[in-house]
């Protein structure tokens, strides 16, 4: 198509004329130009906004033919097309690719033969969101894509992976396993090891940030130490982009090449230190600014970027006199940096209205007017001379009700109705419509650009193929309509409304929407590219693969939005609101966010890395001066920008990781479950809930800045229907909606339960708390029967969680040390549904009370450009020495219920008792790593962590059973059965952390990590469970041991707490004789063994020994020394009771038997089993009030058993077998031989005498007498 490079214009003419050509969509013809497109694209990496709305525009034109056409070549030429053309691109392709329109085996073959960076980027996209609903057959072709890619030349990889990095993006994780496995990696190493300069090295570093990976970052740092690279600003960016805050080595460097700071390193490096949070970062700033005359305006303009301890650094550098300078000199340069900041503060805002308009004024001023392309031979005087008056649709249409291939242009239609009618292959270029109706009306291939709509209503009204270019809507109302493959170009929208409308294969390039709303609007597969938003309003609506490029937002007031795999790129944002938006898989790059409530942590890493580059700007073009004069002002502001800036930094990074937990969350549940989570927030924020159930009256309710996006909405209609409009005035403020526990941690399976704390503000009155908790508990009900979902709310009140004044009903919130381990488990592992962010995110770790509240006081003026987002939680206090006595008698108590739970928590007490280990806690320490950037789940996965610090403290005290038993718990407690692999490696970075703890480094087969969490032989359940009790007891002597050290041998708790909590650890752990004991299994559920076999080991001279094994369903027909030994004791009756006690033993459980039992028969075991069971509850009999503690013992049920293994012509009781329990909550059993008339004339008399524990009135009792027996019945009471 010629020597010389085509610009994207050309291109786009070309490809609009082919596509008006329907003989030239399909074959060479559509295939050059897809190949001077991709030339274009190579050439122009990243172009400007000229070309931004043109280049969309023809991406999304590759992509409808692909869609239309028939002929394979065409369609792989379209998708080459899109996939070298950029993210947009690429994630229309791969939509195409996922809705198999062309079969993957003929899309197979053609992929093949495409280039290396071409395959790579296709893979990229297609793993971007692995783990996730993927196709089988795709997953099978993407492996048989990649395998090529290990060994294909690096050179070839190369381009792609800079482009990335050089746009901000990083490498889908799976495909980055799989290509630094190969020689992709290697190379890279090679370079870092013997050096490189010049392009090669400026490639290296775009490489290394489109990898992600931060140990690339400090191999990097390490080859500039020992010389091996020369430092330039681009390595010192990549540096900070990636490494981790704290780094040593990066550290080091960073140090090195500051003192020789020449050719404009400065600045970079100067980036690179506040980036790595180095605790003395404003004193260096203030040492190079004095020192160093020649780097000052590095150091000045990046003293705004300190945050607030760097700030106080580099102002407490300088004499005092000088301070008012330096204030001032800061204050130039924060106003450049961030203006809207400074006007806020100062109060010097612009009118949002005014800007508003002006702006938009501007904005469709400067729109292109459309070519006049009449022929000039037949216009002006000539063309109305000689031309015959045509045809109007406003004529046409009481004539006939479908019109079809006609033109019709600068028709004029005015109040008309046009219901279900059909307008096909019509030109009504130039018309206008006022006051006109479109009902259930079809429009297809119909031009209707430069065209004028006003004051009309379109409903249920269908739109495909038509040209709206250049058209004008106002006051226009859209309701029900759809628009697929329509073009959209420079079109206006001024004060129309859409409702439930959706946009497929839209170009909406340079449209502008002005006082427009969106409510439950669809858009997907369209470019915005260029477009602009003035003083709109959208609700509710979804943005899915939908290219934003250069648009400009001002004024807008965005609630409950998605933006789904999208592209914000080079946007102009400023005084919006971003409520409860939700943006997977999109990226945010090269925007500019101004005074705007952006709180998104995409919004806010986007922000700070604006500020970044504006500082540049500023060292580049020279410091400015403020023009303010108020010395008190200034340094009013300064400080509050400083704390803003701390705030904002912690506040982006905490949330990525909630965002990601959640992501995980959602991964490992079902589908249906994942409706729940979804829909969860929308129950509470409206009464659909109950009036559905009609379950009375409930307070009404409203989730804090809580607003539903369209997806929520959908899946809550297929349970409920239409939803209601939300009340303006609620009875309950819900401030804050988190799960605590497991949910999106490594911990995590597809049965765990949910626990949610649901917080609300503190004016509400007993009753209606009352009917909130009922509304609680009905969603519990709903989520366990509709959804599969154990679920269990904490509904509280704000100034309770606060003071931790938890559930009373809770054992885990008696006394001060378990309120305070609740109060850091929850910020260890809350997870945000939705409400308020938790003010303790932004405040630093290990923060004194005073430094707390100073941080809680500071954020309820946080963002200072929004709405206050940040809920007081509660200052987190140290655990006083004398209080982890009670504490760990507390875990004692519940180690029966939850062993790994107990277990976990108890080590976590003896590490904070300990006087030789640091008193953060741990809570603290995974915040801190998670604001430093800190990678890997070793260090900021709330269990992975806990594990990993419990098992160094006992490796170091060379406790070998604590950390076996630690190690053994965890690799049961982690969900490796269920991490994704892909080409048997790993496909979430937080898997390979996980796997490395448990592990090592190194490669590690699938199967031997699915094997580990499988279910233990019984053996080694015991074993384990022998351990857990063992460990509680030395844990307990140990933190008496510490406290004592410590100067703390009192511990304060009282008595009454001490008899009932030392009671109730007697019941579960103690030896007595003739005591059932309770194994704290860590494995077994409440199902049991579906078989159990008994048996009877006979030896002349000897008593039998009674033996229990266990089974499963498939293991009903082997023999039974197949199945596994459970128990053996030389009295069944002692046996039948550990079943019951330990819970193996279950209703629905098989029981079995050979003849070594006679005379006892199967029958007879089944029965007594059954009524044992029965007799003895297991919540009544083993977890009674634990206030029974502060009574007697007293003997509250015996059972009664006669002559089981007496010859059954026996008349008399041979034996009389009585299992029995205590109000302590434990179950004892005594066989006695020929007890004599004494039972027979009063058991309960009997019962006094003979046992142990007291019997000071009757118990409730019960007998069983085998059947067939002939021995003496008589009443027991």
């Amino acid at each position: 198509m010629g020597e010389k490079q085509s610009n994207i214009g050309i291109i786009s003419k070309a490809l609009d004329h082919c596509i008006n050509d329907p003989g030239m969509t399909d074959g060479a013809g559509i295939g050059d130009l897809a190949i001077e497109f991709m030339q274009w694209c190579d050439a122009t990496p990243s172009p400007g906004q000229v070309d931004a709305t043109a280049l969309t525009e023809v991406v999304l034109t590759f992509y409808r033919i692909a869609g239309n056409s028939n002929d394979i070549q065409t369609m792989q030429s379209c998708l080459q097309a899109l996939v070298r053309s950029g993210r947009f691109g690429r994630a229309l392709c791969s939509r195409f690719v996922s809705g198999k329109t062309m079969p993957i085996p003929q899309l197979a073959a053609k992929v093949a033969s495409w280039p290396a960076q071409d395959r790579l980027a296709l893979a990229h996209e297609m793993l971007l969101n692995y783990p996730g609903n993927n196709d089988k057959e795709i997953l099978n072709w993407l492996e048989n894509l990649l395998k090529p890619l290990m060994g294909t030349d690096p050179a070839e990889l190369a381009p792609f992976v800079a482009r990335l990095g050089e746009q901000g993006i990083t490498l889908a994780f799976p495909v980055r396993q799989i290509i630094v496995g190969g020689l992709f990696g290697r190379w890279i190493n090679a370079r870092l090891t013997n050096g490189t300069s010049g392009p090669e090295l400026e490639q290296l570093c775009r490489i290394i940030r489109g990898i992600g990976d931060a140990n690339y970052a400090e191999a990097l740092a390490k080859a500039v130490e020992l010389n091996q690279i020369v430092p330039n600003v681009t390595v010192l960016r990549t540096i900070t982009a990636l490494g981790e805050a704290g780094n040593k080595t990066i550290m080091g460097m960073l140090l090195k090449t500051l003192s020789n700071a020449a050719n404009g390193l400065a600045g970079a490096c100067l980036e690179a230190i506040i980036a790595q949070d180095h605790p003395g970062a404003g004193k260096l700033l203030a040492s190079v600014r004095g020192k160093m005359p020649g780097l000052k305006n590095a150091a000045i303009s990046r003293a705004p970027l300190l945050g607030d301890i760097g700030h106080m650094q580099y102002i407490a550098s300088f004499p005092e006199d000088a301070q008012l300078d330096i204030h001032m000199e800061m204050l130039g340069v924060l106003e450049a940096i961030a203006p809207d900041f400074t006007r806020n503060i100062t109060r010097q805002c612009l009118s949002k209205q005014a800007a508003s308009l002006s702006h938009a004024t501007t904005a469709i001023k400067s729109r292109p007017k459309k070519e006049n392309t009449d022929d000039p031979a037949q216009s002006g005087f000539f063309k109305r001379l000689f031309k015959s008056r045509p045809k109007s649709l406003e004529e046409l249409l009481p004539k006939f009700n479908n019109l079809r291939d006609m033109k019709l242009p600068s028709s004029r239609v005015e109040d008309t109705e046009m219901d279900g009618r059909e307008l096909t292959g019509l030109t009504l270029t130039g018309s206008e419509f006022t006051r006109t109706t479109f009902t259930r009306t079809k429009v297809a291939g119909t031009s209707l650009d430069d065209t004028v709509f006003s004051l009309c209503l379109l409903t249920s009204s269908e739109f495909k193929n038509t040209d709206f270019t250049g058209t004008e809507f106002s006051r226009t109302t859209f309701a029900g309509c759809s628009f697929n493959d329509c073009s959209f170009k420079g079109t206006v929208f001024t004060d129309c409304t859409f409702e439930e409308c959706r946009f497929r294969n839209c170009g909406m390039g340079d449209t502008a929407f002005l006082n427009t709303k969106l409510d439950m609007t669809d858009v997907a597969a369209c470019t915005l590219a260029g477009s602009s938003f003035h003083r709109c309003s959208l609700r509710a609506t979804r943005f899915g693969t939908t290219d934003f490029t250069y648009t400009e937002l001002i004024g807008n007031d965005f609630q409950g939005v998605e933006f789904i795999d999208s592209i914000l790129h080079a946007m102009y944002i400023r005084e919006c609101n971003f409520t409860s938006i939700d943006m997977p898989g999109t990226t945010v790059t090269r925007s500019i966010i101004k005074n705007s409530d952006a709180g998104h942590p995409q919004f806010l890493a986007n922000r700070i890395r604006q500020m970044t580059l504006f500082a540049r700007e500023v060292e580049k073009n020279g410091i400015p001066k403020t023009k303010e004069t108020d010395p008190f002002l200034t340094q009013k502001a300064l400080n509050a920008w400083s704390r803003e800036l701390t705030f904002m930094r912690r506040e982006r990074r905490m949330l990525e990781n909630n965002r990601q937990r959640l992501n995980r969350a959602m991964n490992t549940i079902s589908r249906d479950q994942q409706v729940f989570l979804r829909i969860l927030p929308l129950l509470l924020d409206t009464d659909t809930f109950e009036r559905k159930f009609n379950f009375g009256q409930v307070p009404t309710c409203r989730v804090w800045e809580y607003y539903p996006e369209l997806t929520t909405l959908e899946l809550a209609r297929q349970h409920f229907g239409d939803f209601p409009a939300r009340n303006t005035a609620p009875d309950v403020r819900i401030l804050a909606v988190y799960s605590m526990g497991s949910l999106g941690t490594v911990a995590q399976t597809a049965k765990s339960d949910l626990d949610c704390w649901v917080c609300y503000d503190s004016d509400i009155t007993l009753t209606m708390e009352a009917d909130l908790k009922r509304k609680l508990d009905a969603i519990a009900l709903w989520a366990e029967s509709e959804f599969a979902m154990e679920v269990h709310f904490y509904p509280m009140r704000m100034d309770d969680v606060r003071d931790n004044r938890f559930l009373s009903g809770d054992e885990e919130s008696s006394g001060s040390a378990q309120a305070l381990l609740l109060k850091e488990e929850f910020y260890r592992t809350a997870l945000k549904l939705a409400g308020k962010n938790i003010a303790w995110w932004v405040t630093p770790a290990g923060a004194s009370c005073k430094i707390y509240d100073a941080c809680i006081s500071a954020s309820r003026r946080y963002p200072i450009c929004g709405k206050p987002r940040l809920e007081d939680f509660g200052y987190l206090a140290p655990v006083p020495p004398s209080e982890y006595f009670g504490g760990s008698l507390w875990q004692m108590v519940k180690a029966v219920h939850s062993p790994f739970k107990s277990v976990l928590k108890l080590g976590l007490l003896e590490i904070y008792a300990s006087p030789h280990t640091s008193t953060l806690p741990l809570c603290d320490r995974i915040k801190r790593n998670l604001t430093r950037n800190r990678q890997g789940k070793l260090n900021t996965d709330p269990y992975t962590a806990l594990f990993s610090i419990l098992h160094a403290y006992y490796q170091e005290r060379n406790e070998t059973n604590a950390s076996a038993l630690l190690k053994e718990s965890f690799r049961l407690k982690a969900n490796l059965s269920d991490i994704p692999f892909f080409m048997n490696l790993t496909t979430r970075p937080e898997d390979e952390s996980l796997i490395s703890v448990l592990f090592g480094s190194g490669y590690v087969e699938p199967d031997r990590i699915a094997r580990i969490n499988r279910s233990w032989p019984f053996e080694k359940s015991l074993r384990m469970g022998a351990l857990v009790r063992q460990y509680m007891v030395d844990t307990y002597q140990r933190i008496q041991e510490g406290l004592n050290e410590k100067g703390k041998t009192k511990a304060m708790i009282n008595a009454e707490d001490l008899t009932r909590m030392g009671r109730r650890i007697g019941a579960n752990f103690a030896k007595k004789k003739h005591k059932i004991m309770r194994v704290p299994f860590m494995d077994i559920k409440d199902t049991g063994f579906p078989i159990l076999h008994f048996s009877a080991e006979r030896k002349p001279g000897s008593p039998p020994i009674w033996a229990v094994r266990g089974g499963t369903a498939v293991e009903a027909k082997q023999s039974a020394d197949a199945l596994q030994l459970l128990h053996r004791n030389p009295d069944p009756v002692h046996m039948m009771a550990w079943l019951l006690a330990n819970r193996i033993y279950q209703p629905r459980s098989l029981l079995q038997a050979d003849r070594s039992i006679a005379p006892i028969a199967v029958a007879d075991l089944q029965k007594v089993m059954t009524s044992l069971h029965e007799f003895f509850p297991f919540a009544q009999t083993f977890e009674r009030d634990i206030n029974e503690g502060l009574h007697s013992e007293r003997v509250t049920s015996a059972f009664f058993i006669f002559n089981l293994t007496a010859p059954p012509d026996s008349k008399r009781i041979e034996q009389a077998a009585v299992l029995y329990t205590t109000n302590w909550g434990e179950m004892f059993c005594r066989t006695f031989l020929r007890p004599g008339q004494i039972l027979e004339r009063s058991p309960s008399q009997f019962l006094a005498h003979k046992l142990d524990q007291p019997v000071p009135d009757p118990p409730k009792m019960s007998l069983f007498v085998p059947k067939g027996s002939q021995c003496k019945r008589f009443p027991l009471v």
